[in-house]
């Protein structure tokens, strides 16, 4: 016993000495420093070596190894996550990157649409997608071919699509647009770029809802506007569109609008509240400020809208009571109470003495076209009875007022809750005015510089739906897929 004792004691102070740095003092010091005698380490020397019940040696290295394991599980821990965060880093920036080329590819496929009907759909398209920031580089190839190229752009322009759908339909417009981006936290993976391809089809179509049915052109100084009312103007379009590039200035005044959408470049209702704005197709929007001004819609239009004559001068006076028109060049036309009746075809009115239809006229014409130019307009006056139907085929199919885009004399038109005026009212430089006290009947499409309702008339905007069947004069381009 006594040896196993002194052999143990022999022991611990070797080990002491060797990793004394890792042994706590006890009760009475260092246990190095019990030093055994010469004799005890004489008999630990002999071999007999045993096995102590418990090594202090043993307990500490096997603490330092598991401290070492869980370090290195930490680490590897925490490069996972590391790669997990900049996996996320990466698809976020990738996201927003296609979000931006969507963009483009929706705007370059409605530009392309809208120039279906009179060329220049590739050249449109990519002038579209330029305009949103992703000009074509691949000098004619695609970027799909050059994964590694970073920032290079592909805008591939299909009519018809090559896929979905609208396969190998000449009504559709595709667009793709691919960029190569680059990638940061990925690369650690070995992926140093990654081609993104956004893609949108639009098609030109034209009828039901949503189809404009008033455009005002002019600048935000030009306004749709309530002046001068007198109790409760109304302004309805529940099935088409106002797509309106001025301000919405009801000056205070009681101007009621119900339109299917009402899109305002400007602002609204800068000088005061007056009425109400009601959308059928976009209630929680209406109407919807900032929106990007619109073009002339028939500014393209196929077949092009332009004057009948160059110059359109001279012409006879036409005023009588009672009677029948005739196609042709007029300086002027009076119309005056009685029974009137216009035949089929196109009537010029050349000087500013213009076509004045008075109080207590019956006026019809089915077929026609009347063509304002150096200064003449519409004027009326009263409540004249007036149903027009503009042609529905040739150069002027849907057209009924048709005013020469450099003249800026406006018209002011009147009537009874049985007028109508089936086609378009096209007075691109001029304020369109209408006025009354009641309604006064149905307007199928009115392109003006800007439009005032005066006293408290109520006006029907019928849209596409108003203009003869089967002629359709503006085509609206429309996403699709």
């Amino acid at each position: 016993m006594m040896e196993f004792g002194i052999r143990s004691a022999v022991a611990l102070w070797r080990e002491c000495l060797a990793y004394a740095e890792l042994y706590p003092k006890d009760d009475t010091g260092n246990l190095c420093a019990l030093k055994p005698s010469a004799g005890a380490r004489a008999i630990e020397t002999r071999g007999y070596m045993m096995q102590r019940p418990h090594s202090y040696v043993e307990d500490a290295m096997k603490r330092k190894s598991e401290a070492g394991q869980a370090l290195v599980f930490a680490a590897l821990a925490l490069v996972v996550l590391i790669g997990f965060a900049g996996l996320a880093i990466d698809m976020g920036a990738l996201r927003y990157q296609k979000r931006l080329q969507q963009t483009a590819a929706d705007g370059a496929a409605i530009a392309g649409a809208t120039n279906l009907s009179f060329g220049g759909v590739t050249s449109g398209a990519q002038s579209a997608a330029t305009a949103n920031g992703f000009t074509d580089n691949s000098g004619g190839t695609t970027c799909t071919n050059n994964p590694g190229t970073v920032g290079c752009v592909t805008v591939t322009v299909n009519n018809p699509p090559l896929s979905g759908p609208h396969t190998s339909d000449s009504k559709y417009v595709e667009v793709l647009v691919t960029a190569v981006q680059p990638t940061y936290f990925m690369r650690v993976l070995g992926t140093n770029t990654e081609t993104i391809t956004a893609r949108a089809v639009a098609t030109n179509v034209s009828g039901g809802n949503g189809n404009g049915c008033l455009y005002t052109l002019g600048a935000p100084s030009s306004s749709i506007e309530g002046v001068s009312i007198n109790g409760n103007a109304t302004l309805n379009g529940p099935s088409c569109g106002i797509i309106d590039n001025g301000n919405f200035d009801t000056k205070g005044n009681a101007l009621d609008v119900s339109a299917g959408t009402f899109g305002i470049a400007g602002d609204w209702n800068k000088t005061g509240q007056g009425g109400t704005v009601t959308c059928t197709n976009t209630p929680t929007s209406c109407p919807t400020p900032n929106m990007p001004a619109a073009s002339d819609p028939l500014l393209n239009r196929t077949p092009a809208l332009s004057p009948p004559c160059s110059p359109c001068t001279g012409g006879s006076t036409a005023t009588a009571a009672n009677g029948t028109f005739s196609p042709g060049t007029y300086s002027q036309i009076s119309v005056g109470p009685g029974t009137w009746n216009f035949s089929a075809g196109t009537y010029i009115v050349t000087s500013s003495a213009g076509m004045t239809i008075g109080a207590n006229a019956t006026v019809t014409g089915s077929g026609v076209t009347f063509y304002f130019t150096n200064g003449a307009t519409l004027s009326m006056a009263g409540t004249p009875t007036v149903n027009f139907t503009a042609p529905s085929s040739g150069q002027y199919a849907g057209i009924l007022f048709y005013q020469d885009p450099n003249d800026t004399a406006g018209p002011v038109i009147t009537g009874t809750p049985s007028n109508s005026y089936d086609g378009v009212l096209y007075f691109p430089k001029a304020n369109v005015t209408f006025q009354g006290n009641s309604s006064i009947g149905d307007v199928a499409i009115v392109v003006a510089d800007a439009l005032t309702l005066s006293g408290h008339p109520t006006v029907n905007l019928q849209g596409t739906a108003g203009l003869p069947p089967g002629v359709s004069v503006i085509a609206n381009a429309v996403l699709v897929e």
